[in-house]
């Protein structure tokens, strides 16, 4: 049952990653947008990465999304500039078959790589950390339930381990990118003064 209820999941979130980029709309394709996000979340917590899920419903669902939904409301957008705007290009859908297409071989094709792999059995009972020597030792795991082997972890515990030691620089170079997506658009709608002489 939970099998079936993972592949509807993800089934769901690839149709409505269609949808985002088919949809003439630009806030129904942001509420396609929310569904993808819901799909993916709902995905990792059925899998018990409830953290990393949770995650994804409270910044992507509760944050990011929303935002571009009053955004794109904001803007008024005529209807009939959207039309003539996508007259002018031909139709979405044989592209998205045809990258969707290739989405899902690629993915039968990695699962199928991944079967023929012999791995010792030390994967099932790993630790991702090995706190016993003077550095942090980050063991890459290459095994094909790399989800489960996340799970017998303390999730929280495990992140911010990550994040903070081995990763740091990663987390200094995502915030960088969040001030400029902060300061970006406020630098783009502030409209220049006209002085007085």
């Amino acid at each position: 049952m939970n099998a079936i209820l993972l592949d509807l999941l993800a089934f769901g979130s690839v149709l409505s990653g269609i949808l985002v980029i088919t949809s003439r709309n630009p806030i129904i394709s942001v509420l396609f947008l929310i569904a993808v996000f819901v799909n993916v979340a709902c995905y990792l917590i059925l899998l018990g990465i409830n953290f990393i899920g949770l995650t994804y419903l409270i910044i992507y669902v509760g944050a990011i999304a929303i935002l571009f939904l009053f955004v794109v409301m904001m803007l008024n957008i005529k209807l009939v500039e959207l039309q003539d705007s996508a007259e002018n290009y031909s139709n979405p859908y044989p592209l998205a078959f045809v990258l969707g297409t290739l989405f899902v071989s690629g993915l039968g094709l990695s699962n199928s790589n991944i079967s023929k792999i012999d791995l010792p059995s030390i994967f099932d009972s790993i630790n991702l950390f090995s706190f016993k020597s003077n550095k942090l030792e980050t063991l890459f795991v290459s095994h094909s339930n790399w989800d489960n082997v996340f799970v017998s972890l303390d999730q929280i515990n495990s992140v911010g381990q990550v994040l903070y030691t081995s990763h740091a620089l990663f987390l200094v170079i995502a915030s960088m990118i969040l001030l400029l997506a902060m300061v970006g658009p406020i630098v783009l709608c502030l409209k220049p003064t006209k002085r007085l002489s």
